[in-house]
């Protein structure tokens, strides 16, 4: 072999090993699951073909399109409610001297506390008998005494998405901090110059310096919203009466609970392709707004 094919043939073969682990764990098992879609299987037995009836039936199930409506109120939850938050945080500490890592360090240990452990304490906390409510009672404050924040199908949702947003905004918060980090500071000394007030500052240096990071973390948002279980299933395993069932709780009941595995695997393919037209959506936009370069 010259030494010409040589060179042409050496990167391919570093490139092998992460090739077949990905085709392996990624690509086969996203390819079986567009393929069991089509058979009516209980995950054990024999599976049999049925065609495209496991998305009739989807296309008619009510729960599908409540959890639907539920991740997309997920998501209108989690695209405004931690990027303002961690945003506006990020700001206020940017500006502090030593003291900056103490903060940075508070705010992202949420993060890192496994779901189940955080999970768990939150619905502890939530518990009306011995949770917070017996603190709201004890302080005479006897409307928030009465709520039952999990139990409630009205706020149940909304209980759940403020302790995952607890856990996720810091994580926001830190990208944002490294990205107004790495903004020119020399861009703030002539804005300065100018005559230009903070919001100003805000507006036309800080904002269009990490629209990069602005993008990613929208689209990983998107993403994240709509296959978020975690929290959902700990919390509330969709309860009650279906007012958190979201996607990811209804295909896991459906695949270890009714024993539905092909009809578990029709879900997933609506799903994936949700999040890829919200991806290629976000895309898009992110664009038109400047937020990505072309």
């Amino acid at each position: 072999m010259s030494s010409v094919k040589k060179r042409h043939v050496v990167p391919y073969l570093f490139i092998i090993p992460a090739f077949i682990i990905h085709v392996s764990i990624v690509t086969a098992p996203a390819f079986s699951t567009l393929v069991m879609s089509l058979f009516d299987w209980n995950g054990m037995g024999n599976a049999k073909f049925i065609g495209i009836k496991n998305f009739k039936e989807i296309f008619q199930d009510s729960i599908v399109k409540l959890s639907i409506m539920h991740n997309i109120q997920w998501l209108l939850i989690f695209i405004t409610v931690p990027l303002i938050l961690g945003f506006t945080v990020a700001i206020i500490v940017s500006q502090l001297g030593r003291t900056q890592m103490f903060f940075r360090t508070v705010y992202f240990i949420p993060y890192i506390i496994s779901a189940a452990v955080a999970g768990k304490i939150w619905t502890a906390y939530m518990n009306p008998y011995y949770g917070l409510n017996q603190v709201f009672d004890k302080l005479g404050w006897e409307g928030l005494a009465k709520v039952l924040w999990l139990g409630n199908p009205k706020i149940a949702l909304y209980s759940v998405a403020f302790v995952d947003n607890w856990h996720w905004w810091g994580f926001i918060l830190v990208l944002f901090l490294g990205a107004l980090q790495q903004v020119d500071s020399t861009l703030y000394e002539a804005a300065r110059v100018d005559g230009a007030s903070r919001f100003q500052e805000l507006l036309h240096v800080s904002i269009p310096g990490i629209k990069q990071t602005i993008a990613f973390v929208l689209i990983m948002t998107i993403m994240w919203s709509f296959l978020t279980f975690d929290y959902v299933y700990i919390m509330t395993n969709g309860g009650p009466a279906n007012s958190t069932e979201i996607m990811s709780t209804y295909i896991y009941k459906n695949a270890f609970v009714k024993y539905r595995a092909g009809y578990a695997n029709a879900l997933c393919v609506i799903q994936s392709g949700v999040c890829v037209l919200l991806y290629f959506l976000q895309k898009y936009i992110s664009k038109k707004g400047g937020m990505e370069d072309e």
